[in-house]
């Protein structure tokens, strides 16, 4: 497929793009990327028109995905996909609607269409199974990170290399001036070597320089694809599987600059500046001899000893810090959360203290951290100048003694000893780069082994569209440390059902209607959606598919249409006055004077908990589920906008999409037919509405078998 200028892609965009979507690292280098787009971008001003199907091809190839073929139809079992249409040009294809629009996503963002046009290609976008038996740990990343960058590790190298050489030739300098200039009164000589020498030292500056840039061009990508995958791999992980402790999680992930900077350094002084040690040491034996070269051998061999001596207490102490770190952020977060029940309460005390003591703890590892760097680094730098005045001793008496040794070669020797222990002077800085370092990858695989939505799933499933069937068999979840939260041994759900859930604080009702929504996996037992594991079908489809309100709003900072249209493309504003006209929001909206611009802090300060839920319950409406699970929607709402919310919901959910509903309010039952009454031990009371309200009122305590069963949806 021929494409024009107008139609070229965005090679960047798309690379980056699939990445995300394979939830893999790019094998491809930012170099080759960039010499893909650069030739596209030469093509298009030459006014040649580019085969941009070989150019998929080739992606595909360089991303070693499955066997493939080109169809001329997308298949919602195929997707995600690539496509290149006519006049829309390349395209990402990761769904469809119910109404039969095709969602797409381009360079310049998401879009739908009805009808696919002719001369339209796509290529499924899978990678092989064994690929994608384990989600990769921390090290794969890292391997992948700076496998693809193994140029800079090589110019960095060779600009450390010439530095070396340059420190070689200043010592040769040394003696040639000592031993041939003063001797004879060479000034010609000295001339001549004194502006060869400024030469090399401005040449040496040059590549200090380049190294220097090379280094932070490096840094920037690597920075910026470690961190775009570990957010990336954050917002896969399954919701049961994060820690209690936000805050801590949070630092444990920034932590991933400590590692970047030990692989950095460690790997130039492991490549370049050690090996250049020994090396010195062999050109000091062939200029002084055996004797001279040991007592640098002696003092390299000491200092080496000396710093790994203190690694094991560095990295204990790392260790420490880091946890009490880790602890000291998480308490930020849940103080700057909580600072209004603080207050209220009167517990800043309590708050500080606890501060306080995991400040103390953190103050004191980090203080013993410095306290054996700066023993180590004073240790280095004695016997760098023992070695020195040893040096220069043993020098002195053989050239005193034999004619072994001249003036010139002891001060190049004297000169060569400090580029020989230079390295060693660098292992104190590397021990605490190492320790924060393992801490920092010991956090992040931890991290990594988190479990993600759909984990240990090759290919998860796109059906077309989600009916509302639920079958729940065997039900068990519980949190960690705690008692059986849920535990349900049978549940049917037909599509089209409107099933409300009531019970006592603690019974389960928020936590069966996440499990519902897949956003935790059963410990125990089956939910079935439509027939299929919930488990087994793609997280993408569940959330375009499954309208899910939980309990606790949480807003993002931004403005209100932002929020009103998270994950959601191709609505207007149209869209959503209609939706907020529904809900009641449009109050909001019209009452202040940004409207849709309305700015709107993190989590949604500023905000009242009616118009979160207000603000959700309208997003919830632009995305059109076909399942609507809501979990106590109207909590913070008083009577009249909870009247225009039951409006609102009753006109909008169809009577052929299933509604679950958890509330406590009366008023609400009325959107339901089927009601379920749930405790810590199981389901005790399901029928029709009325019915088991009447059971209620007559105070039946033992339910029938098919009211513990449920219908015979």
């Amino acid at each position: 497929m021929s494409q024009s200028r107008a139609q070229l892609l965005d090679f960047r965009w798309l690379v980056d793009r699939c990445s995300s979507l394979l939830e893999m690292a790019s094998p491809i280098s930012p170099k080759q990327i960039e010499a893909i787009q650069q030739d596209l971008d030469r093509r298009v001003a030459d006014s040649r028109d580019v085969d941009l199907r070989s150019v998929i091809d080739e992606l595909i190839r360089m991303l070693k995905l499955q066997e493939y073929e080109w169809v001329e139809f997308p298949s919602v079992h195929a997707l995600p996909m690539i496509g290149l249409l006519p006049v829309i040009g390349c395209q990402i294809v990761y769904g469809r609607t119910e109404e039969g629009m095709w969602l797409l996503e381009g360079a310049n963002g998401s879009h739908q269409v009805a009808v696919i046009p002719e001369g339209s290609g796509f290529v499924t976008l899978h990678r092989h199974a064994v690929h994608d038996e384990h989600k990769p740990g921390f090290l794969s990343i890292l391997r992948e990170t700076f496998g693809s960058r193994k140029e800079v590790f090589v110019k960095a190298g060779i600009a450390s290399i010439l530095g070396n050489l340059f420190a070689l030739i200043t010592s040769f300098y040394s003696l040639q001036v000592y031993d041939r200039v003063i001797p004879t009164q060479g000034i010609s000589t000295l001339i001549v070597l004194t502006v060869g020498m400024i030469m090399i030292m401005g040449v040496d500056m040059t590549v200090k320089l380049a190294r220097g840039l090379i280094m932070e061009q490096y840094i920037k990508g690597v920075d910026h694809e470690i961190a775009h995958k570990i957010f990336q791999r954050l917002l896969g992980v399954r919701m049961d599987q994060f820690p209690p402790s936000v805050g801590s999680l949070a630092s444990q992930i920034r932590s991933y600059e400590a590692i970047r900077g030990f692989v950095s350094s460690a790997t130039l002084y492991v490549l370049t500046d050690a090996p250049f040690g020994l090396v010195f040491l062999l050109i000091i034996m062939a200029i002084a001899g055996p004797l001279v070269a040991l007592v640098s051998l002696l003092f390299f061999v000491l200092a080496i000893i000396v710093g790994m001596a203190y690694r094991r207490r560095i990295e204990h102490h790392s260790r420490s810090s880091a946890g009490y770190a880790n602890r000291k952020h998480g308490l930020l977060v849940d103080a700057v959360d909580g600072a209004e029940m603080i207050k209220a309460s009167g517990a800043a005390w309590q708050m500080l203290g606890h501060w306080d003591q995991l400040n103390r703890h953190v103050v004191d590892d980090d203080a013993w951290i410095r306290h054996y760097s700066e023993v180590s680094v004073y240790l280095s730098s004695f016997m760098q100048q023992l070695s020195y005045v040893l040096m220069v001793a043993t020098g002195a008496w053989l050239a005193s003694t034999t004619n072994s040794l001249t003036t010139g070669g002891i001060v190049a020797c004297s000169i060569l000893s400090g580029r020989v222990l230079a390295p060693i002077g660098m292992l104190p800085g590397l021990i605490v780069q190492w320790g924060n370092a393992r801490v920092s990858y010991e956090n992040l695989e931890q991290f990594f082994s988190l479990e993600t939505d759909n984990h240990g799933v090759t290919r998860p499933l796109s059906p077309e569209t989600l009916r509302g069937l639920f079958q729940v068999s065997g039900l068990r979840f519980a949190y960690p440390g705690q008692n059986r939260a849920v535990s349900v041994d049978r549940l049917v759900i037909a599509p089209g059902e409107k099933v409300g859930i009531l019970g006592v604080v603690g019974s389960g009702k928020s936590t069966l209607l996440k499990l519902m929504a897949g956003l935790y996996k059963p410990q125990e037992g089956q939910i079935l959606l439509d027939g299929l594991d919930m488990h087994h079908i793609s997280r993408h489809l569940l959330s375009a598919q499954l309208g899910y309100l939980q309990q606790h709003i949480r807003l993002f900072a931004g403005t209100l249409r932002d929020n009103l249209l998270l994950g959601i493309s191709g609505a207007g504003d149209s869209r959503i006055m209609e939706a907020s006209e529904a809900t009641g929001l449009n109050h909001l909206i019209s009452n202040h004077p940004k409207g849709l611009d309305l700015r709107i802090a993190e989590g949604g300060a500023g905000v009242s908990g009616g118009q979160k839920q207000l603000i959700a319950l309208t997003r919830m409406m632009l995305s059109r589920p076909n399942i609507w699970l809501l979990d106590e929607p109207t909590a913070s709402m008083d009577d009249g906008l909870e009247k225009r919310v039951i409006t609102a919901l009753g006109r909008a959910i169809a009577p052929e999409q299933t509604l679950v509903l958890v509330t406590h309010k009366p008023a609400m039952i009325g959107l339901v037919n089927r009601l379920i009454i749930l405790t810590p031990n199981g389901i005790v009371m399901d029928g029709p509405r009325d019915q088991v309200l009447k059971r209620l009122q007559g105070g039946s305590a033992e339910p029938s078998k098919s009211d513990v069963q449920g219908g015979d949806a």
